[in-house]
Protein backbone atom coordinates (compact mmCIF):
# COMPACT_ATOMS: atom_id res chain seq x y z
CA UNK A 1 0.00 0.00 0.00
CA UNK A 2 1.15 3.52 -0.09
CA UNK A 3 1.70 5.10 3.12
CA UNK A 4 -1.54 7.60 1.98
CA UNK A 5 -3.68 6.71 -0.31
CA UNK A 6 -3.95 2.42 -0.21
CA UNK A 7 -3.76 0.91 -3.58
CA UNK A 8 -4.29 -2.32 -2.22
CA UNK A 9 -7.32 -4.47 -3.10
CA UNK A 10 -9.33 -5.46 -0.21
CA UNK A 11 -11.19 -8.89 -0.65
CA UNK A 12 -11.53 -8.85 -4.36
CA UNK A 13 -12.30 -7.06 -7.59
CA UNK A 14 -15.40 -9.29 -8.05
CA UNK A 15 -15.95 -9.85 -4.07
CA UNK A 16 -14.25 -6.33 -2.31
CA UNK A 17 -15.23 -6.89 1.14
CA UNK A 18 -12.19 -7.95 4.04
CA UNK A 19 -12.02 -7.68 7.45
CA UNK A 20 -8.21 -7.56 9.21
CA UNK A 21 -6.97 -7.37 12.91
CA UNK A 22 -4.54 -4.81 14.76
CA UNK A 23 -3.36 -4.80 18.29
CA UNK A 24 -1.33 -1.42 19.37
CA UNK A 25 1.52 -1.10 20.36
CA UNK A 26 2.59 -4.94 19.43
CA UNK A 27 1.65 -5.30 15.55
CA UNK A 28 1.99 -1.59 15.18
CA UNK A 29 2.71 1.45 16.73
CA UNK A 30 0.19 3.32 14.68
CA UNK A 31 -0.62 3.59 11.63
CA UNK A 32 -0.28 6.93 9.39
CA UNK A 33 -2.43 8.98 7.64
CA UNK A 34 -4.22 7.34 4.72
CA UNK A 35 -7.10 7.07 2.49
CA UNK A 36 -9.10 4.44 0.34
CA UNK A 37 -11.84 4.01 -1.62
CA UNK A 38 -13.79 1.65 0.57
CA UNK A 39 -15.96 2.56 3.48
CA UNK A 40 -14.43 1.81 6.77
CA UNK A 41 -16.10 0.26 10.15
CA UNK A 42 -12.66 0.22 12.99
CA UNK A 43 -14.13 -1.82 15.97
CA UNK A 44 -12.13 -2.14 18.91
CA UNK A 45 -12.53 -5.15 21.18
CA UNK A 46 -10.64 -4.41 23.59
CA UNK A 47 -8.23 -1.46 25.49
CA UNK A 48 -8.30 1.50 23.91
CA UNK A 49 -6.73 3.52 20.71
CA UNK A 50 -6.71 7.11 19.01
CA UNK A 51 -8.50 7.13 15.66
CA UNK A 52 -8.03 10.43 13.55
CA UNK A 53 -10.93 11.18 10.95
CA UNK A 54 -10.10 14.29 9.52
CA UNK A 55 -9.04 16.76 12.18
CA UNK A 56 -11.36 15.23 14.89
CA UNK A 57 -9.66 12.29 17.27
CA UNK A 58 -11.62 9.85 18.91
CA UNK A 59 -10.38 7.83 21.78
CA UNK A 60 -12.30 4.72 20.97
CA UNK A 61 -12.52 2.67 23.63
CA UNK A 62 -14.08 -1.50 23.82
CA UNK A 63 -17.05 -2.17 22.60
CA UNK A 64 -17.08 1.66 20.13
CA UNK A 65 -16.25 2.07 17.04
CA UNK A 66 -15.69 4.49 14.18
CA UNK A 67 -17.07 5.42 10.93
CA UNK A 68 -14.87 6.31 8.12
CA UNK A 69 -16.17 7.47 4.63
CA UNK A 70 -14.79 6.47 1.22
CA UNK A 71 -11.47 8.95 0.61
CA UNK A 72 -11.52 10.13 4.14
CA UNK A 73 -8.16 10.67 5.53
CA UNK A 74 -7.77 8.52 8.62
CA UNK A 75 -5.04 7.19 11.44
CA UNK A 76 -4.64 4.99 13.94
CA UNK A 77 -2.37 5.57 16.83
CA UNK A 78 -1.45 4.26 20.70
CA UNK A 79 -3.35 6.31 23.80
CA UNK A 80 -0.27 6.86 25.44
CA UNK A 81 1.07 3.67 27.38
CA UNK A 82 -2.60 1.71 26.58
CA UNK A 83 -2.75 -1.42 24.51
CA UNK A 84 -5.86 -1.62 22.00
CA UNK A 85 -6.91 -4.84 20.36
CA UNK A 86 -9.34 -3.91 17.25
CA UNK A 87 -10.47 -5.38 14.06
CA UNK A 88 -10.67 -3.20 10.25
CA UNK A 89 -14.10 -4.11 8.41
CA UNK A 90 -13.58 -2.86 4.18
CA UNK A 91 -16.15 -3.10 2.06
CA UNK A 92 -16.30 -0.88 -1.52
CA UNK A 93 -20.09 0.58 -1.59
CA UNK A 94 -20.37 -0.39 -5.29
CA UNK A 95 -20.21 -3.70 -4.51
CA UNK A 96 -24.26 -3.48 -3.13
CA UNK A 97 -25.29 -1.73 -6.16
CA UNK A 98 -27.20 -3.96 -8.78
CA UNK A 99 -26.86 -1.33 -11.63
CA UNK A 100 -26.76 2.07 -13.54
CA UNK A 101 -30.13 2.16 -12.48
CA UNK A 102 -30.28 1.03 -9.09
CA UNK A 103 -32.55 2.74 -6.82
CA UNK A 104 -30.59 2.38 -3.95
CA UNK A 105 -27.06 3.54 -5.47
CA UNK A 106 -28.47 6.70 -6.45
CA UNK A 107 -30.93 7.22 -3.30
CA UNK A 108 -28.49 6.08 -0.41
CA UNK A 109 -24.77 4.72 -1.89
CA UNK A 110 -23.71 7.76 -3.94
CA UNK A 111 -24.71 10.63 -1.70
CA UNK A 112 -22.60 8.66 0.87
CA UNK A 113 -19.70 8.27 -1.58
CA UNK A 114 -19.61 11.68 -2.55
CA UNK A 115 -20.05 13.08 1.20
CA UNK A 116 -23.32 14.44 0.30
CA UNK A 117 -24.97 12.27 3.24
CA UNK A 118 -22.54 12.54 6.42
CA UNK A 119 -22.16 9.85 9.00
CA UNK A 120 -21.71 9.83 12.44
CA UNK A 121 -17.90 8.98 12.57
CA UNK A 122 -17.49 7.70 16.44
CA UNK A 123 -19.99 5.40 18.06
CA UNK A 124 -20.01 5.13 21.73
CA UNK A 125 -21.43 2.70 23.79
CA UNK A 126 -24.20 4.90 24.77
CA UNK A 127 -25.03 5.59 21.23
CA UNK A 128 -28.51 4.22 19.88
CA UNK A 129 -26.46 3.23 17.10
CA UNK A 130 -24.21 1.21 18.99
CA UNK A 131 -26.94 -1.39 19.96
CA UNK A 132 -28.66 -1.83 16.58
CA UNK A 133 -25.55 -2.57 14.40
CA UNK A 134 -22.50 -3.79 16.73
CA UNK A 135 -24.55 -7.49 16.76
CA UNK A 136 -23.82 -7.15 12.86
CA UNK A 137 -20.45 -5.82 12.99
CA UNK A 138 -19.55 -8.85 15.36
CA UNK A 139 -20.63 -11.39 12.90
CA UNK A 140 -19.14 -9.81 9.94
CA UNK A 141 -15.60 -9.98 11.42
CA UNK A 142 -16.65 -14.22 11.88
CA UNK A 143 -16.09 -13.75 7.79
CA UNK A 144 -12.53 -13.01 8.12
CA UNK A 145 -10.83 -15.90 6.51
CA UNK A 146 -12.81 -19.19 5.42
CA UNK A 147 -16.45 -18.65 4.08
CA UNK A 148 -18.80 -21.44 2.84
CA UNK A 149 -20.62 -21.20 -0.30
CA UNK A 150 -23.23 -19.00 0.08
CA UNK A 151 -21.21 -16.68 2.48
CA UNK A 152 -21.23 -13.53 -0.18
CA UNK A 153 -24.70 -13.43 0.05
CA UNK A 154 -25.22 -13.08 3.65
CA UNK A 155 -22.56 -10.66 3.88
CA UNK A 156 -24.17 -8.60 0.87
CA UNK A 157 -27.31 -8.59 3.30
CA UNK A 158 -25.36 -8.05 6.38
CA UNK A 159 -24.07 -4.98 5.18
CA UNK A 160 -27.34 -4.31 3.84
CA UNK A 161 -28.86 -3.68 6.82
CA UNK A 162 -25.31 -2.03 8.68
CA UNK A 163 -26.24 0.62 6.10
CA UNK A 164 -30.11 0.63 7.05
CA UNK A 165 -29.61 1.59 10.48
CA UNK A 166 -26.76 3.84 9.93
CA UNK A 167 -28.76 5.99 7.60
CA UNK A 168 -31.21 6.75 10.56
CA UNK A 169 -28.28 8.60 11.79
CA UNK A 170 -26.60 10.52 8.66
CA UNK A 171 -27.00 14.21 8.44
CA UNK A 172 -27.07 16.45 5.07
CA UNK A 173 -23.68 18.00 4.04
CA UNK A 174 -23.92 22.24 4.43
CA UNK A 175 -21.53 24.79 2.81
CA UNK A 176 -19.26 24.74 6.05
CA UNK A 177 -18.64 20.47 5.38
CA UNK A 178 -18.28 21.36 2.00
CA UNK A 179 -15.18 23.72 2.01
CA UNK A 180 -13.77 21.36 4.63
CA UNK A 181 -13.66 18.31 2.22
CA UNK A 182 -12.38 20.72 -0.80
CA UNK A 183 -9.50 21.48 1.79
CA UNK A 184 -8.71 18.10 2.85
CA UNK A 185 -8.11 17.47 -0.92
CA UNK A 186 -5.82 19.69 -1.63
CA UNK A 187 -3.82 18.68 1.84
CA UNK A 188 -3.52 14.73 0.06
CA UNK A 189 -1.81 16.71 -2.48
CA UNK A 190 1.03 17.78 -0.08
CA UNK A 191 1.16 14.37 1.61
CA UNK A 192 1.17 12.58 -1.91
CA UNK A 193 4.16 14.98 -2.07
CA UNK A 194 5.58 14.00 0.98
CA UNK A 195 5.12 10.35 0.50
CA UNK A 196 7.19 10.60 -2.65
CA UNK A 197 9.92 12.50 -1.36
CA UNK A 198 10.35 12.16 2.20
CA UNK A 199 14.28 11.33 1.71
CA UNK A 200 14.76 14.59 0.31
CA UNK A 201 14.96 18.28 1.72
CA UNK A 202 10.98 18.90 2.59
CA UNK A 203 10.24 22.69 3.45
CA UNK A 204 6.78 23.87 4.55
CA UNK A 205 7.57 26.58 1.48
CA UNK A 206 7.62 23.64 -1.01
CA UNK A 207 4.60 21.83 0.66
CA UNK A 208 2.32 24.57 0.82
CA UNK A 209 3.18 25.12 -2.84
CA UNK A 210 1.87 21.90 -3.70
CA UNK A 211 -1.35 22.46 -2.55
CA UNK A 212 -1.62 26.07 -3.66
CA UNK A 213 -1.53 27.53 0.18
CA UNK A 214 0.46 30.49 1.66
CA UNK A 215 3.03 28.92 3.73
CA UNK A 216 1.40 30.02 7.34
CA UNK A 217 -2.17 28.79 6.10
CA UNK A 218 -0.71 25.91 5.36
CA UNK A 219 1.10 25.13 8.06
CA UNK A 220 -2.21 26.45 10.37
CA UNK A 221 -4.20 23.28 8.03
CA UNK A 222 -1.79 20.93 8.55
CA UNK A 223 -1.15 21.31 12.24
CA UNK A 224 -5.04 21.14 12.40
CA UNK A 225 -4.93 17.66 9.77
CA UNK A 226 -2.35 15.70 11.41
CA UNK A 227 -2.23 17.16 15.42
CA UNK A 228 1.92 17.83 14.49
CA UNK A 229 3.76 20.54 13.01
CA UNK A 230 5.19 19.65 9.48
CA UNK A 231 8.50 18.82 11.10
CA UNK A 232 7.39 16.56 13.55
CA UNK A 233 5.64 14.53 11.25
CA UNK A 234 8.16 14.09 8.95
CA UNK A 235 10.64 13.05 11.61
CA UNK A 236 8.02 10.12 12.57
CA UNK A 237 7.28 9.61 9.15
CA UNK A 238 10.83 9.04 8.37
CA UNK A 239 11.17 6.79 11.84
CA UNK A 240 8.39 4.68 10.46
CA UNK A 241 9.91 3.73 7.41
CA UNK A 242 13.14 3.22 8.68
CA UNK A 243 11.31 0.65 11.63
CA UNK A 244 9.98 -1.09 8.74
CA UNK A 245 13.36 -1.00 6.52
CA UNK A 246 14.88 -2.78 9.66
CA UNK A 247 12.87 -5.21 10.46
CA UNK A 248 12.73 -6.37 6.45
CA UNK A 249 16.11 -5.57 4.96
CA UNK A 250 19.60 -6.44 6.00
CA UNK A 251 21.44 -3.30 4.87
CA UNK A 252 23.29 -1.37 7.20
CA UNK A 253 21.80 1.43 9.80
CA UNK A 254 23.45 3.77 9.05
CA UNK A 255 22.55 3.29 5.13
CA UNK A 256 18.76 3.15 5.69
CA UNK A 257 18.80 6.02 8.22
CA UNK A 258 20.24 7.97 5.16
CA UNK A 259 17.60 6.83 2.77
CA UNK A 260 15.08 8.05 5.07
CA UNK A 261 16.43 11.29 5.10
CA UNK A 262 18.37 11.40 8.09
CA UNK A 263 21.84 12.93 7.29
CA UNK A 264 22.94 12.68 10.87
CA UNK A 265 23.28 9.20 12.18
CA UNK A 266 24.01 10.21 15.83
CA UNK A 267 20.58 11.85 15.67
CA UNK A 268 18.48 9.58 14.16
CA UNK A 269 19.59 6.91 16.69
CA UNK A 270 18.57 9.69 19.33
CA UNK A 271 14.87 9.76 17.26
CA UNK A 272 14.70 6.64 16.76
CA UNK A 273 15.33 5.40 20.61
CA UNK A 274 13.12 8.44 21.55
CA UNK A 275 10.08 7.03 19.85
CA UNK A 276 10.80 3.22 20.07
CA UNK A 277 12.50 2.92 23.55
CA UNK A 278 14.71 1.06 21.38
CA UNK A 279 18.13 0.71 19.87
CA UNK A 280 17.72 0.80 16.22
CA UNK A 281 19.30 -2.46 16.37
CA UNK A 282 17.95 -3.47 19.31
CA UNK A 283 14.62 -3.17 16.97
CA UNK A 284 15.76 -4.97 14.19
CA UNK A 285 16.55 -7.96 16.59
CA UNK A 286 13.04 -8.03 18.34
CA UNK A 287 10.82 -10.00 16.74
CA UNK A 288 7.68 -9.10 15.38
Amino acid sequence: MSAYQETKVHGTHDFPFAVYRGLVPEWLSDFPLHWHEEMEIIYVEKGCVSISVRNSEYLVREGEFVLIHPQAIHAIRQHEEDRGFYHNILFRLSMLESGVDDLCRKKYLEPIYQRQLLMPEYIDRSHPMNAKILPTIRKLLTYQKNRQVGDELLIKAMLMELLHHVLEFCEVSDKERAYEDIVFDKLKLSLKYLEENYAENITAETMAAVSNYSVSHFSKLFKQMTGESLTQYLKNYRLEIAANRLRHESSKVSEIALSCGFSNLSYFSRAFYQKYQMTPSEYRMTPE
